[in-house]
């Protein structure tokens, strides 16, 4: 892989053009301009009544661009850190059951998401598990990371920014994480702990558990939505029960936290692959 990549754009211009988007999505970019703009076609999308959705030129698409469209809501924000709090999300979960006033879809969007506190969060998390057919929630956030691990195993999130990577480097992290990912279904752990025990080098072994998370995380999503990136992912999602990699996701991200700090690198392969194992 080299050049600028931007897969979760892409993936989210194919979703928006087939109609398959999710009725809970993340949009992360820590570019303001870009990440309105985002917010803004997608909730033209949203409520617009064309074919070719959004044509930004009907009537549903010129008031989403002016912001004055009924059925596209943006959360209130509160305080002066400016987070959505607990009794702006439950006026947003009581609104959302009534049906729209002109659109298919009532758009509700969360600005600073991932400063929300895990109380609102939480209050949130029923709505999202079971909502309403004509809701979208749309996220917005600088780092999905940041969200609960019970947010991102039900919401779709798509990465708006741009990377770089000039020695193929990144495409070689992700492919050893792949690699590890499928030793999560060896029954015995040896493959999966030899696998492991190979990231002694801490800025290889980051990258590649940010991949590995990654991947566990869409496995868990797909035993949700029947939707995987691939063939790994379907994988785990298939043989592994969904609480275990649940508990997987919330360990990778327990190594992460690790990883920044000061672990023994001698040790974290061995630590990392026992802690997995408990999991089963």
């Amino acid at each position: 892989m080299s050049g600028y990549e931007n897969s979760g754009f892409q993936r989210l211009e194919q979703d928006l053009q087939s109609g398959r988007l999710s009725h809970a999505v993340v949009l992360e970019s820590r570019n303001e301009k870009q990440l309105a703009e985002t917010v803004r076609k997608v909730s033209e999308w949203a409520v617009c009544h064309a074919d070719d959705k959004p044509c930004h030129i009907c009537q549903a698409c010129i008031k989403a661009q002016s912001g004055n469209h009924p059925d596209i809501y943006t959360a209130r924000l509160f305080g002066k850190t400016e987070v959505v709090n607990v009794e702006e999300v439950r006026t947003i979960c009581a609104d959302a059951y009534i049906i729209p006033n002109e659109a298919r879809l009532k758009v509700y969007i969360l600005p600073h998401a991932d400063k929300m506190q895990i109380q609102a969060q939480n209050a949130l998390l029923k709505m999202i598990e079971e909502p309403p057919q004509s809701v979208l929630f749309i996220f917005c956030c600088e780092s999905a990371k940041k969200l609960l691990d019970t947010i991102l195993s039900r919401v779709t999130v798509y990465s708006l920014d741009y990377t770089y990577d000039n020695d193929e480097s990144s495409q070689q992290s992700y492919e050893t994480a792949l690699k590890i990912a499928r030793h999560l279904t060896d029954t015995k752990g040896y493959s999966l702990l030899c696998a492991l025990r190979t990231l002694s080098d801490r800025m290889t072994a980051k990258s590649v558990t940010e991949n590995l998370t990654e991947i566990v995380g869409n496995a868990v999503r797909y035993r949700i939505t029947g939707r995987a990136e691939n063939d790994v992912e379907k994988l785990l999602g298939d043989t592994i029960e969904f609480s275990v990699l649940s508990e997987m996701s919330e360990t990778l991200h327990i190594a992460l936290d690790r990883l920044n700090s000061n672990i023994n690198m001698n040790l974290f392969g061995t630590w990392l692959c026992s802690e997995l194992r408990r999991k089963k």
